[in-house]
This record gives structure tokens, C-alpha cells and sequence, in this order.
């Protein structure tokens, strides 16, 4: 997806869904690489933190819950270059993915998604590329981005080792922005 927002250049529409930590970590990468972001998230509190992050649009799908027709209205009918899907919606990200565009399947949330109609996924003419680890060369050209822009992980909240029951049941909870943290003992302090 990197290599691919680079290649794009400016100019690249990228749907980056929600509000965790990988999100979060793809809006900045899109923004370094010149993209118009599309964000989504589940609240106009989170939404305010994502324009400041620099999201360019910010859809609340709560509020809209269609939000594939209103990126697709952002983007004058056109839809979004890229998605991040990160919740496992895709048939949603098919509907708002650009034709030929690519949706990068990074992840799901529940124990079921909705099926993806194939007709759907051939009509978008899209590339669905599930994302877990890449090569060591994408590695490193990430880390290049990383520290030529100097991109930091969003922290939502540091916990102590000794709360981190309570840390995942703060994240089970449904409303940190970015990543929650478990400090781990002998840890250096001053994260987040």
C-alpha cells in the first residue's frame, strides 16, 4: 500500500477506516505521500482529532452510515484510489473504492463479516490485497518514510503492567483514538 500511495503521488484519494492505531498509522503515511485522506471514525469527537492529524474529509458512520456513497460524493462520483479497511467491511469498500482501485484488507472486527458479493468486486475492477507482513525491502522503505517525516504512533493511554486487565478492557471498550499501551516492567518511562 505504501509503495502503492508513493507511486500514485499527490493527488491519490486514500479511505482510511476508523480510528485505531493502524488507521491512524495509514493516514499519516498517506498525508506524507501527498494523498487526499478520507477518513472514517465513529464520532465527531474522534472526527475533530482526525482533521487535526490531517485528515482532509472525515466521515462519522455512525451518522452516515453509508459511508460508501458519501466517499464516493467527495470524490465526485469517482470513489477512493486506496481504502484501508481495517474493520473487514468490504463489501462497503468495494462500493467506495475508484475503478482498478486497491482495497488493502488489513484486518476485521467481530466474529463475522458480510459476505462480498462477487459481482460487486468484478464490477469495481478493484485489487483486494490482505496486509499482514511485507518484505524486508518494504521494511525498510517504510522506516524511510517514518523518519524522513517523522511519523510517531498515535498513544491513546499508557497503562502500568500491573493494570493491564484493565488496559484490555479499556480497548475492548470500543473508544480509544490510536493505540493503548501496556508498559512493560523495567520499561523506560515517558511513553506516550
Amino acid at each position: 500500500m505504501l509503495g502503492q500511495c508513493a507511486g500514485g503521488g499527490g493527488g491519490s484519494d486514500v479511505g482510511a477506516g476508523r480510528s485505531g492505531g493502524v488507521s491512524l498509522f495509514a493516514l499519516g503515511f498517506a498525508k506524507a505521500l501527498g494523498a487526499r485522506v478520507i477518513a472514517t471514525t465513529g464520532g465527531p469527537g474522534k472526527a475533530v482529532r482526525l482533521r487535526g492529524l490531517g485528515a482532509d474529509e472525515v466521515i462519522d458512520y455512525r451518522a452516515t452510515p453509508d459511508w460508501a456513497a458519501e466517499v464516493r460524493r467527495l470524490t465526485s462520483g469517482r470513489g477512493a484510489d486506496r481504502i484501508v479497511d481495517v474493520a473487514g467491511i468490504l463489501h462497503d469498500s468495494v462500493r467506495a473504492v475508484a475503478l482498478a482501485g486497491t482495497i488493502a484488507c488489513v484486518g476485521f472486527v467481530g466474529r463475522t463479516a458480510e459476505p462480498l458479493d462477487p459481482r460487486a468486486l468484478f464490477t469495481s475492477g478493484a485489487t483486494v490485497r490482505a496486509v499482514a507482513v511485507g518484505s524486508r525491502a518494504r521494511s525498510t522503505a517504510m522506516n524511510e518514510v517514518i523518519t524522513e517525516h517523522g511519523l510517531r504512533p498515535v498513544i491513546d493511554r499508557v497503562f502500568p503492567f500491573e493494570e493491564a486487565p484493565g488496559a484490555y478492557a479499556y480497548y475492548a471498550g470500543g473508544t480509544p483514538f490510536g493505540k493503548v499501551v501496556v508498559q512493560g516492567v523495567g520499561s523506560p518511562a515517558g511513553i506516550g
